[in-house]
């Protein structure tokens, strides 16, 4: 390895706030110090410089938590630089620094500003930092840097991600980063080409575009010539039909004049039938009126008989419904009276079993009470026994537990010693005969640097080899590129070829065509003078057309002027002799109209007087009504009150039951209470140890707290405060007593006592919870003792006692405080019983008032209900008399008001018709002025007729002259429009056709002369040939190399196996002799000891009783069971006095409910009774109202049969009316029918007339607006023909419209785009060949990274075995490729083989197994390709001492083999043993670390020697 590290700066890298360097020098360089001083910072630093960009890999949480962030006595800084040096580096960095022999590195990181690389002052890219690193099988994260917790990521590690230790080893880390570059690259060269392929696509739809724009021009001038066309003929069309319609309106205006006469005879006619038909009509409409006043009255009564049915069927349904809803209140009272009586049977059952119980209460009280004294008679005595007994036995197993103690101890002790003695002696001599001399050492160090130098030399003809063989590869590559290019290339010559030729072919077709249209075009055109000809002939037409115009115009006027005056004669004389006529006839209709209504008015008022004489006031219907809707509100207001009083009675029963249960319930409980309270009372006065007021009575002690109190006070808890007792607590004056033991808090603290027990509770001390007190119980005072929660005391003079259940006394304490509690309670009861009682009594008496009210509410109910029927019978009488004179009325009134109104209208239609008659004209002058004005018609008529024939030959005349001249402009304009658009398109086809027969000579001289496909064919055998040797080349150089690297790993080994034997037995030998002599004095003390601690022991097993332990135990069982049997009778007892007050109150209950019950049934009776007697009412009136119906419906059948006798007669007088109406109305039709088409007649003439001065008006104005047309139509001259040709031309319009407008440059511009669809092809052939170079170089770095990896993979498999068998002493390992048949792709898989243990990947090794396995790989690859620098942070803390030793000497032998320097992290002393040099890490200031080095090579110089001189320290 020709890099070295050499040294390390770091300045405001974390807790580094001053500038320190740390020379990387070589052999093994320790760092050292406390945890927490910065020891992994200076690995971070190092980490940091190469290239790490995750904060949180340097456990950090951004990039400014690098950076020292200050102290409580520094600022913080904004700067964080570090610098590493490395020499020999010329040819390893980047390509401006290549010929550089030294490189500083520099990274700085500035606060909030990110950071940024330098070597040797000139910034970089951290790419190029980190692919530096990367050549030299380092970097942050390669396998060189092992930090805390790398070994156990490495076991942890899925196999894919362990593969990137053999890419170290192999050196390929730089080639992938080198791969990656090229895939980024490619897959930016791929962008392009897709984009280029994409603007190659837009060329092409634009060139289709242009094309398309091109036709449309085409089509344009083509649609445009169409549409002259046909506005030419549309012209022409016109005029023909402006012509034909003049010529047929003249003859429809003669045969309107003929129709005029027949309607004047037709309207006469009619007149005559219309006089007949209104004679007969009177008669017949006065019996049509009579038969319907009769059919109306039938209908009122048939009406009220319906309502009265209505009234009737609704009254027998309320009967009917109240009736049920007795029945439903009759059922509801049986079942409350049955409820009733069912509950006093229950009550009176329920009253004997409480009296039976309260008969046998005092016989089982007394029972109980004799039990309980024999119990506490019995527990007195056993607990006597077994204090006494207690006492003794735990002295005396005190004392034989001390003397055992002290036994096993002694005899422990002086066991490990004389073991430990024996052991360090048969290892000194072990050692002493195992140590190697020193020549055989030089021999094998001699040996391992020969084969060293031989592996080196083999390994660089290797690597030359190598670089050789990948050189050839990518060679190769460029040749079959450059080979498959070329053949592309011309095969994209002959398509293109082809291409131009089929161009060339086309326009030569396109440009005779064009050539052919061209000469038609020039033989279309017309000459000048045939022109002018035709314009002379068309200027005299249009002369002599204008005269014969003028004369036609004057002729029509004179004859319009005839024919009006005429028109207008005959339509005053024509309407003179109709309203003469219509005159007559209406005054003697108005004449009848005023005789019939007359008399309609006075029957009508007759009838009409008689009814109002029987008419019954509103008032008297709105007072019964009144009256029943007040009936019916105040029994709905009863209804309401009597489901409110009821729901509330519900309600108070609820809540007197609640109040009840609440009763008793408290009553129980309090009697329970009671019973509990003197039971406990009698339980603690009947035991005769206890005093009248003993102290414990006056004590205030938390629950959790009782246990330790009793075991501190004992049997002194029931002794009292007082001074004249037999035994009790006096109150002594307070002292200054010693403290706890350890701070322990005082008893006193937890508890309030009388101040008589403040010595002793001061002098308790309380342990927390599983605390000991034997360790403190030596600490003790005069007087103190410990407790525990539980129960445990120890005391000052030795006596101690373990908590075994519940102490008497603990027991009488709780029972104190259940006693406590219960009063407590009891009080709090016994306040609550006023309340519920009183609460008891109100609920009871508000149930009795709402029973009253109820009483109340449902007898005033039943008389409203009786009220209220009474009263409907009187509405419904009323309302049926007062509707039929209503209907009656309603009838008639609008008749009589009909009749007044017609009678009215008769008399002023009367006088108007007699006033129109007497003003009527003569008719003799009208006769002679229409016969005057037909003579001068006449005349004017033929007079018009002449000039019309003179202007339709004139008009023949100038539109054969148009029509000629029209034909020859348009065909001249033709030919000159086509020879405008075939000139230029003429002209683009000779250019197009001249352009690709150049293009088409250029390629096959291009294809002629190409050779470049031969070339590249060449170039690749020469590649091929160069490659093959190249490779023969390698495999020599590759045998040489491994039969150099296995005389190397044999020589090695041979030479570190004896310097680890003798460094580790020397190292050991040392550390063991002074051990030995200690041994030896401790061995001697350690006999005597236990000849005194078995003395000790057999005097204590002297004093020890031989049956107290089972004495013991007796006495244990014995007052447990006297305590259960004593509480179960207390329990008992307290149950039975409760009973026999809960029994008592019951009783009371009982009695209550039961009298309670009784006057329920009474009252459930009485509601029975009343509901059976309101049942039989409603079943009297539902009998009486269910035949109203019957008696309703008779009447209704003889009131229809009735009203079917009224229609049948008004049916039959009406059918005679309607026919004479009838009649009367088609008389009516046929005169306004006849008056109408005499109208229409006239009106048609003038029409007729009008249309025909229309129609010239019409061909006047176009033939002043339009020319006449050139030529006559050539279609026929329909309406739909005109409506063809306006379609036509619409569409041709929108056809030319919908193009758009046309590019007019549209050649020139596919010209354009053409050309820059070659250079973009030319562009994409480019890009193509680059994706392929790029392509085969990526295959290349793949091909040299697999090889490089399965070569590296056999060298590490084999080291990684020996090192296996050398780190563990035996055993077997192996590497294996898992999970792909790709060495890139595949996962790094380890097993492994201890000594003594079977085959098993490395997840299944112990820790320290897998921290061996771990390092030997580590190790393995470091064989393989050795790094300038190795960091190894703490990675010997799982090892053994053992183990440390051979990891030591391990790292001595790979700074021998490859001369890397180690830079070790450690804390093991073995480790710090075998550096070369030592840095040491502190951290004197608080947050800032500082570095001091030793050079431990002097520093043992200096100890042989017994040198004064101080030691090479440096900061």
């Amino acid at each position: 390895m020709t890099v070295r590290f050499v040294r390390l700066r770091i300045v405001g890298f974390k807790s580094f706030a001053d500038p320190i360097t740390v020379e990387l020098l070589p052999g093994l360089t320790g760092v050292v110090g406390p945890n927490g001083c910065g020891k992994s910072n200076v690995v971070e630093a190092l980490r940091w410089v190469m290239g790490e960009s995750s904060a949180r890999s340097l456990r950090g949480g951004e990039m400014d938590d690098l950076i020292f962030a200050g102290t409580t006595g520094r600022p913080a800084r904004s700067l964080a630089e570090v610098t590493v040096t490395l020499e020999g580096t010329k040819g390893f960095g980047p390509a401006a620094f290549a010929d550089l022999d030294e490189l500083q590195i520099t990274r700085r990181a500035e606060r909030g500003s990110g950071s940024d690389y330098r070597i040797n002052g000139r910034p970089v890219r951290a790419r190029d930092v980190q692919t530096l690193f990367a050549d030299l099988a380092s970097g942050a994260r390669s396998s060189a840097m092992v930090s805390q917790g790398r070994v156990a990521m490495l076991v942890g590690a899925r196999p894919e991600e362990r593969r990137s230790i053999l890419e170290e080893a192999a050196g390929i880390t730089g080639l992938h980063a080198r791969r990656h570059e090229a895939e980024i690259k490619l897959r930016a060269t791929e962008g392009n080409l897709t984009r280029a392929e994409d603007r190659r696509l837009q060329l092409t739809e634009r060139l289709d575009g242009l094309t398309e724009q091109s036709r449309e021009a085409s089509r344009y001038r083509e649609i445009s010539a169409a549409l002259r066309e046909a506005e030419t003929e549309l012209l022409a069309v016109l005029h023909a039909r402006a012509r034909l319609a003049v010529e047929r309106a003249a003859d429809a205006a003669v045969q309107a004049r003929r129709n005029l006469t027949e309607h004047e005879d037709a309207a006469e006619t009619a007149v005559l039938a219309e006089f007949e038909a209104t004679k007969a009509l009177p008669a017949l409409r006065e019996k049509a009126d009579a038969a319907r006043t009769t059919l109306e009255r039938c209908r009122v009564l048939a009406e009220g008989v319906a309502k009265e049915e209505e009234r009737a069927a609704a009254q027998a349904q309320a009967a009917a419904e109240l009736l049920q809803q007795h029945e439903a209140d009759a059922q509801a009272a049986a079942t409350r009276l049955q409820d009733a009586q069912a509950a006093l049977t229950r009550l009176e059952a329920d009253k004997a079993e409480v009296l039976a119980a309260q008969t046998s209460l005092p016989t089982r009280t007394a029972e109980v009470e004799q039990r309980l004294q024999h119990l506490s008679a019995q527990l007195a005595d056993t607990e006597q026994n077994l204090a006494s007994l207690t006492a003794e036995l735990n002295a005396a197993e005190a004392g034989k537990t001390r003397a055992e103690d002290g036994v096993a101890t002694a005899r422990a002790r002086h066991e490990r010693v004389a073991q430990a003695l024996a052991t360090i002696q048969a290892e000194l001599a072990e050692l002493e005969a195992q140590i190697p001399s020193e020549q055989a050492l030089a021999d094998a160090q001699n040996a391992a640097e020969q084969a060293a130098l031989a592996q080196q030399a083999a390994k660089a003809a290797q690597e030359e080899a190598e670089r050789l063989c990948a050189q050839c590869n990518l060679d190769l590559s460029i040749a079959k590129n450059n080979a498959q290019a070329a053949e592309s290339a011309q095969n994209e010559q002959k398509k293109a070829l082809e291409q131009a030729r089929q161009r060339q072919t086309v326009l030569q077709t396109e440009l005779l065509a064009a050539e052919k249209r061209h000469s038609e075009a020039l033989a279309a055109l017309v000459s000048p003078d045939v022109l002018t000809s035709l314009q002379t002939s068309r200027d005299q037409a249009t002369t002599a057309f204008e005269q014969a115009t003028q004369t036609q115009e004057k002729a029509e006027a004179e004859r319009r002027t005839a024919s009006t005056a005429f028109t207008e004669a005959s339509r005053t004389a024509q309407e003179a002799e109709a309203h003469q006529r219509s005159t007559a006839e209406a005054l003697r209709t108005a004449r009848s109209t005023q005789q019939r209504a007359q008399q309609e008015a006075q029957t009508l008022t007759r009838e009409l007087d008689k009814v109002r004489g029987e008419a019954i006031a509103d008032t008297v219907l709105d007072d019964a009504r009144q009256a029943r809707t007040q009936h019916e509100n105040t029994l709905a207001q009863t209804g309401k009150e009597l489901e409110q009083a009821e729901q509330t009675l519900t309600e108070h029963k609820a809540r007197y039951a609640e109040a009840r249960d609440q009763q008793t319930t408290l009553q129980t409980e309090l009697t329970r209470l009671q019973a509990q309270a003197e039971g406990l009372d009698q339980a603690l006065g009947q035991d005769s140890a206890v005093a009248e007021n003993p102290v414990s009575a006056q004590i205030s002690v938390p629950e959790e707290y009782e246990n330790a109190l009793a075991a501190a006070l004992a049997e002194g808890l029931d002794a009292p405060v007082a001074g004249d007792a037999p035994q009790g607590w006096r109150n002594l004056p307070p002292e200054s007593l010693p403290a706890l033991p350890d701070e322990v808090p005082p008893l006193k603290n937890y508890i309030t006592a009388p101040p008589e027990l403040d010595r002793i509770l001061m002098s308790t001390g309380l342990l927390p919870a599983k605390a000991d007190g034997h360790a403190l119980q030596q600490n003790l005072a005069p007087g103190q003792c410990l407790v525990s929660l539980a129960g445990d005391i120890w005391r000052w003079d030795g006596f101690y006692t373990r908590a075994g259940g519940a102490s008497t006394a603990a027991r009488r304490l709780a029972q104190r405080r259940i006693l406590r509690e219960t009063q407590i309670r009891i009080a709090a009861l016994q306040a609550e019983c006023p309340a519920a009682q009183s609460n008891v009594a109100t609920c009871a008496t508000a149930v009795q008032n709402n029973e009253n009210l109820l009483k109340e509410l449902r007898s005033k109910r039943h008389t409203q209900e009786q009220a209220l029927q009474k009263a409907r019978a009187h509405e419904t009488e009323t309302e049926r008399r007062h509707a039929s004179y209503r209907a009656r009325l309603d009838a008639i009134l609008p008749q009589h008001e009909r009749a007044q109104a017609a009678l009215a209208e008769a008399d002023v239609t009367l006088a108007s018709a007699q006033s129109t008659y007497d003003n009527l004209p003569a008719l003799q002058d009208i006769q002679s002025a229409l016969a005057a004005t037909r003579e001068r018609n006449t005349a004017a008529q033929a007079a018009e007729q002449q000039a019309h024939t003179a202007f339709k030959q004139a008009q023949a005349a100038l539109q054969v002259a148009r029509d000629k001249l029209a034909q020859a402009e348009q065909q001249h304009a033709s030919a000159t429009t086509r020879l405008e658009t075939l000139t230029p398109e003429l002209e683009r086809l000779r250019h197009n056709l001249a352009t690709e027969n150049t293009t088409v000579t250029e390629l096959e001289a291009q294809l002629t002369s190409a050779d470049a496909v031969q070339q590249a064919q060449t170039k690749l055998q020469e590649a091929q040939t160069r490659l093959n040797a190249a490779k023969s080349a390698l495999q020599a150089a590759t045998l040489a190399t491994r039969s150099a690297d296995e005389q190397t790993a044999a020589t090695t080994q041979a030479y570190r196996s004896l310097r680890e034997q003798a460094l580790t037995l020397r190292s050991r030998l040392a550390g063991l002799t002074p051990r030995q002599a200690e041994l030896s004095t401790e061995c001697a003390d350690a006999e005597q000891q236990l000849q005194v601690a078995q003395t000790a022991l057999e005097t204590a097993l002297a004093a020890l009783p031989a049956d107290a332990q089972v004495r013991l135990k007796q006495l244990s069982t014995q007052r447990a069971d006297l305590l259960t049997e004593l509480d179960t009778a207390r329990e008992l007892r307290a149950t039975l006095q409760a009973e026999g007050g809960t029994l008592t109150d019951r009783l009371s209950a009982l009695n209550n409910a039961h009298t309670e019950w009784a006057t329920r049934e009474a009252q459930a009776q009485a509601d029975n009774t009343s509901a059976l007697q309101r049942l039989e009412s409603a079943r009297a009136n539902h009998g009486r109202v269910a035949e109203l119906p019957t008696a309703v419906q008779q009447q209704k059948a003889s009131t229809l049969a009735a009203l079917e006798d009224a229609e049948d007669h008004f049916t039959q007088t009406d059918r005679l009316r309607a026919e004479a109406e009838a009649a009367l109305t088609r008389a009516n039709d046929l005169r306004r029918k006849t008056e109408g088409e005499l109208a229409t007649a006239r009106e048609n003439l003038l029409k007729a007339e009008g249309k025909s001065e229309q129609a010239q008006a019409i061909l006047d104005q176009l033939l002043v607006e339009t020319p006449v047309p050139p030529r006559p139509p050539v279609s026929d001259l329909t309406e739909g023909a005109e409506t063809s040709l306006r379609r036509k031309i619409g569409r041709l319009t929108r056809e030319r419209d919908d193009m758009g407008p046309v590019n007019l440059r549209a050649e020139l511009e596919a010209q354009e785009a053409s050309t820059q669809a070659e250079t973009l092809g030319t562009e994409i052939a480019d890009l193509e060949e680059a994706i392929n170079r790029l392509r085969g170089s990526i295959g290349s770095l793949n091909k040299e990274g697999r090889e490089r990896l399965m070569a590296v993979f056999t060298q590490v498999d084999q080291h990684f075995q020996s090192l296996f068998t050398r780190m563990f002493g035996g055993g077997r390992a192996h590497l294996g490729l898992v999970g792909s048949d790709d060495p890139l792709e595949a996962g790094l898989e380890i097993y492994a083989q201890p000594p003594g243990k079977k085959l098993a990947t490395l997840s299944l090794l112990s820790g320290g197994e897998q921290a061996l396995t771990a390092l030997s790989l580590i190790f393995a690859v470091f064989r393989c390709n050795p790094a300038p620098i190795c960091v190894l942070d703490e990675v010997d803390a799982p090892l053994d001492d053992a183990n440390v030793g051979r990891f030591s000497a391990l790292l001595g032998d790979m700074v021998a083999e490859a001369g890397t320097r180690f830079l070790v992290v450690t804390h093991h002393q073995l480790t710090m043993a075998h550096m070369d040099q030592l840095f040491g890490v502190t951290m004197q200031e608080r947050g800032v670390s500082r570095v001091l080095s030793v050079d431990l090579a002097k520093a043992a110089s200096m100890v042989g020697q017994k040198d004064k001189e101080p030691t090479d320290v440096t900061s």
